[in-house]
């Protein structure tokens, strides 16, 4: 089943936005240097593993819907997208054997 692609409120993004910063920093930093497709998938699902094993599954959701937000900002609409779709309890055995 298909997640839908739905905004967390406005007023909880700025706290998200300024506590995070770092990671999103780096995660969009670390994404958009990837030049393929495949190099962008994995690193996306490496940026949110890093994200899930520091500060956990409570945010992932608000994570990756900022992270989405600076990649598109720097043209990088597929990654942006594979963030968004990013779908942890899905993923979840595969990162889990990855650490």
């Amino acid at each position: 089943m298909k997640k839908a692609h739905k905004k967390p409120r406005q007023g909880g993004l700025y706290y998200y936005e300024a506590a995070y910063s770092l990671e999103l920093a780096r995660g969009a930093s670390h994404i958009s240097s990837m030049l393929s497709t495949a190099t962008q998938e994995g690193a996306v699902q490496e940026v949110m593993r890093e994200f899930i094993a520091t500060h956990g599954r409570t945010a992932l959701d608000v994570f990756s819907w900022l992270l989405a937000e600076r990649l598109d900002k720097r043209g990088c609409a597929a990654a942006a997208m594979k963030a968004r779709d990013f779908d942890a309890s899905r993923r979840m055995p595969a990162l889990a054997c990855a650490s």
